[in-house]
């Protein structure tokens, strides 16, 4: 079904004919105006899934942190450990940061709505 609208869009333009009515749905009517507000939910489900994969990425950091034996890994491996050790709070916060802000601007959305 998005396909079809999508499809009709990228043909016709943003300016809606009856046939397209039929293709999309009913729940597809104003085209136009929710244009501008479907790219900025798209951009907060984009960030807040970016979000998201950043802090289990975090989390799954903090528990290989946590489970590694440091002085059984090869020096290089042990730079990486140290690096990470150092980087992964601000990784977490700065992931959890994208994520509130994805899940905020997708509440605003709906409740304008």
């Amino acid at each position: 079904m998005f396909i079809n609208c999508y499809r009709a869009f990228l043909f016709t333009g943003p300016r809606r004919s009856p046939s397209q009515d039929e293709t999309c749905g009913a729940g597809a009517a104003g085209w136009d105006a929710g244009m501008a507000q479907s790219v900025l939910v798209q951009l907060a489900q984009t960030a807040a899934w970016f979000g998201a994969l950043g802090v289990g990425t975090a989390v799954l950091n903090l528990v290989a942190l946590r489970v590694v034996c440091y002085d059984e890994v090869p020096g290089w491996v042990q730079a990486r450990i140290r690096w990470w050790h150092a980087h992964n709070p601000a990784f977490l916060v700065g992931s959890a940061a994208v994520l509130a802000a994805g899940l905020l601007t997708l509440t605003a959305a709906a409740i304008s709505r």
